[in-house]
């Protein structure tokens, strides 16, 4: 038996080696291949482009020194026309409509060859760029884009907004709402009181009653509404909604403002159903609530 095995083990380790090997020379035979296509497309066109580190090629078309760079967690809202080398388009923005599309750097932007393209250009700036097939779709057809397509990019960033930024703009800007006083937690949590209640202070280990609705703060957009009861200090909700919380009196009205890493963090919250996301990573969030009772 044991001899069995260890052929068995011989045999697997062969195969995988071998494996191992025609994967190394397919993508070798792959960059070499779309590094030629990059390079007559270029020459065809007369254009002066960059050879980045990853193997894509790029050229700054506007620039802005002076705005700031991309990181991560970011929401960057970009105009983008995407094109196989041949002139047929694969996908686009309206820009006729001023309809930028709105992702989050790290988070919701599934190309690595975009997410490398965004870190060439600042806020404010437009670049067109050739990304080759293993930073784009791969070896598998997809659609109308064949196997091991390079793409052309011509890319512009309309803003990036950090977290803070995100926060205090809509808290600046995003509600006609007087607040009569605004306090923060020691995490970071903005607490604005609306209405002044008059009941019981809410403190770790009462259960609060609360009535709630909760919006992403990038867009406005409502994810959530409701009413629940919620242990105080027993982690059955996001940090941030509970430390805010304990913040407010029965009779309370308040918006609750907090960065992502209080609510649903690098992993966001997927619908069960369709897999896409209620609330996608690095989301700061707002919660407006009410506090109904306590005991």
């Amino acid at each position: 038996m044991k001899k069995i095995v260890l052929g068995l083990v011989v045999c697997c380790s062969v195969l995988l080696s071998s494996c191992n090997g025609f994967l190394a020379n397919d993508l070798e035979e792959t960059v070499t291949l779309n590094d030629q296509q990059m390079l007559n497309y270029i020459n065809t066109k007369n254009l002066t482009m960059t050879k980045a580190e990853n193997g894509m090629y790029y050229q700054v078309t506007k620039s802005n020194p002076s705005g700031q760079a991309v990181k991560l967690g970011y929401e960057v809202k970009i105009h983008y026309v995407m094109s196989l080398l041949d002139g047929t388009r694969i996908d686009s923005t309206e820009r006729l409509k001023n309809a930028p599309l709105s992702a989050i750097f790290g988070g919701t932007i599934g190309l690595q060859g975009v997410l490398d393209a965004l870190t060439v250009l600042k806020e404010g700036e437009r670049g067109f760029f050739l990304i080759p097939s293993y930073l784009a779709y791969g070896a598998q057809t997809q659609g109308k884009i064949p196997a091991k397509s390079v793409i052309a990019l011509d890319l512009e960033v309309v803003r990036y907004r950090s977290e803070e930024q995100q926060m205090q703009e809509y808290i600046d800007n995003g509600t006609n709402t007087t607040f009569i006083s605004k306090d923060t937690t020691a995490s970071g949590v903005k607490v604005l009181k609306m209405v002044a209640g008059t009941g019981t202070q809410l403190a770790a280990g009462q259960t609060a009653t609360v009535k709630y609705t909760g919006y992403l703060a990038s867009t406005i957009k409502q994810f959530d509404t409701g009413q629940l009861d919620v242990y105080l200090g027993g982690g059955s909700v996001v940090k941030g909604f509970d430390e805010g919380l304990q913040k407010l009196k029965v009779g309370d009205k308040a918006v609750l403002v907090f960065r992502s890493e209080l609510g649903y963090g690098v992993q966001g919250a997927q619908d069960q159903t369709t897999g896409a996301y209620k609330i996608p990573p690095y989301s700061p969030l707002i919660f407006v609530v009410e506090i109904k009772s306590t005991k």
